[in-house]
């Protein structure tokens, strides 16, 4: 009798859990579409960063194999529609022009974009020549083992009879070719002179020998790995003044992000590096006289230790703008379980000791708190673990005036697998990789890593600097491998559009449907600047809404390794 009590109250508990799994897919399943998940068959975009390790060139060689590429969004063509330029690390970097009603069109060979089979990492969108038509700067890997390549500047040459933008690499007689370890260009007027100069973010792969004290680094040139600032001296010539405006440039720069903007309000723009493994992020603040003052450590408690994409923006309204970082972090309880974390005890502080500053390996919100300070907030906003991530976009979602947060991630060899660091740590195989060697078995390690896809992130704001995680959401989100990402109003419909550069799968243009019904205001605003500047590049719009303050910078280049030349303060 007892048995047959226990079995009917399993039941009973077995159809109530049903019951319930039934109740909340229901609830899932009637939550509003925000986003709409279009592939390359609805769109057109059929590109893909597609990457085959060989014995001359993997991981083990390059350890950025797997950081991918960026998007550059403007209106090539000038036809008021905002079309897409994907880089490439291994294949063609190529230009779609958008046909309206989210169709675009591959254009790359009509727009003689170069076809060198260079490495292409950050894009950047600029009207460098200031003649009405957007140019392209690619920065690219280059000098370092089977890589030859060279950063190019694609001026635009004109518009063909069907209305295709065509370019010329001018680089070099720009002085804009450098070949090393780029990831990323801003352009922007650091010394008020009216025309846009151009900070150029470089990485490094020196994994051995640059653990030394920091003080060792201080006030050292690196000819590959160094981040370099360029003078526009007009007469389309620019000029490198690293040394003299005092940024570091050193062989521990491993730059992975940027983000420009008048961190302190005071006319004039800074700039925040976020920098991969041990060495510092960089706060540099413009001290209006051709130099930059590395300030961090004044103004931030601490930072994320692996930095990867940056964005800011002011996201409370209170005209401030606001710091993200990436970093590697999972929400997930397996992956992170499986995960190397934060560094041991003793680590940490012979770091603290050597002079580098507090990190941790999370993603990073840095809340400017308008006295010069910031406080670090990611766990308390909900933001701070979205595992291995990319590109972080500060977008209004559903235009209501608060700056939600995109976030893309994945990658396809996790090199912070704890099975895996055991794996290699194994004598034998730990003397074979210090050895170099590159056969087969080289091939055969790097399967061995594990392959995890990820969907994308959307984070609502919901006031207070609190974030929803509102992935539900989105229409059939995939599991990729995304890096670089772009936001615009695509369709012109007055809500912003998502594209993502992934690897190894076709592009995705996540649609937003949140305004469908034409039934929430929005401005779209064309900035015209100066004729040295003609897109205002590094203009403020400051919208005023009751009680509220809302500011935009126009800065294209944010996230990772993407550029987006457009502005619609929602």
């Amino acid at each position: 009798m007892i048995y047959k009590s226990q079995r009917c109250l399993n039941i009973l508990l077995i159809f109530f859990l049903l019951s319930l799994f039934s109740s909340c897919n229901h609830k899932k399943n009637a939550l509003p579409v925000l986003f709409k998940v279009l592939d390359h068959n609805a769109t057109g975009l059929d590109f893909s960063n597609t990457l085959k390790p060989t014995k001359e060139f993997n991981v083990f060689k390059y350890m950025y194999f797997y950081n991918g590429s960026g998007v550059g969004a403007g209106d090539f063509n000038n036809d008021g529609l905002i079309d897409l330029f994907f880089s490439a690390n291994q294949g063609d970097n190529k230009i779609y022009l958008n046909q309206g009603k989210l169709k675009f069109k591959d254009v790359t060979a009509e727009a003689k974009i170069p076809e060198d089979g260079g490495w292409s990492t950050g894009v950047s969108v600029v009207d460098i020549n200031n003649d009405g038509l957007l140019d392209i700067y690619i920065c690219r890997v280059g000098n370092y083992e089977t890589l030859h390549s060279k950063n190019q500047l694609l001026i635009c040459q004109g518009i063909d009879k069907n209305g295709v933008p065509f370019y010329k690499d001018e680089a070099h007689e720009y002085g804009l070719d450098f070949s090393g370890f780029s990831t990323q260009a801003v352009f922007f007027d650091y010394d008020g002179d009216g025309d846009l100069d151009m900070f150029l973010l470089n990485h490094s792969v020196h994994q051995n020998g640059t653990f030394h004290p920091r003080n060792n680094f201080l006030g050292t040139y690196n000819a590959l790995s160094g981040d370099r600032l360029y003078r526009n001296d007009g007469n389309s010539k620019f000029t490198d003044v690293t040394k003299e405006s005092t940024i570091n440039s050193s062989t521990i720069s491993y730059g992975l992000g940027i983000g420009v903007s008048d961190i302190d309000l005071d006319g004039w723009p800074d700039l925040y590096v976020g920098n991969d493994f041990h060495e510092n992020d960089y706060l540099y603040i413009n001290q209006h006289n051709g130099t930059f003052k590395e300030d961090l450590t004044n103004r931030m408690m601490h930072t994320s230790q692996f930095s990867m994409g940056v964005d800011i923006a002011d996201i409370n309204n209170d005209a401030y703008p606001d710091i993200i970082s990436m970093d590697m972090l999972s929400s997930d309880r397996k992956i992170l379980k499986s995960s190397l974390g934060e560094d041991e005890y003793n680590t940490f502080y012979m770091k603290i000791g050597y002079g580098y500053n507090y990190q941790y390996t999370r993603n990073n919100l840095q809340l400017n708190r308008r006295n010069g300070m910031f406080s670090e907030t990611g766990l308390y906003s909900g933001v701070a673990a979205t595992d291995w991530s990319w590109s972080p976009l500060w977008m209004d979602f559903d235009n209501d005036g608060l700056k939600d947060l995109f976030i893309s991630n994945g990658i396809p060899k996790r090199l912070n697998d704890m099975d895996y660091a055991n794996y290699v740590s194994d004598d034998e195989i730990h003397q074979k990789l210090k050895d170099n060697f590159s056969d087969e078995t080289d091939l055969g390690l790097i399967k061995k890593f594990p392959k995890i896809k990820l969907p994308n992130r959307f984070f609502k704001n919901e006031g207070d600097v609190k974030f929803d995680d509102i992935s539900d959401e989105v229409d059939e989100n995939p599991a990729t491998f995304s890096n670089g990402a772009v936001y615009a109003d695509f369709d012109n419909d007055g809500d912003l559009d998502v594209v993502v550069n992934n690897l190894e799968d076709p592009a995705l243009l996540y649609e937003n449907k949140s305004n469908d019904a034409k039934n929430k205001p929005y401005l779209d605003i064309k900035l015209k600047g100066s004729s040295k500047n003609i897109n205002a590049i590094g203009a403020k719009v400051i919208v005023y809404d009751s009680n509220e303050i809302r500011t935009y910078e126009k800065y294209p280049v944010r996230g990772f390794q993407s550029s987006m030349d457009c502005i619609k303060p929602e």
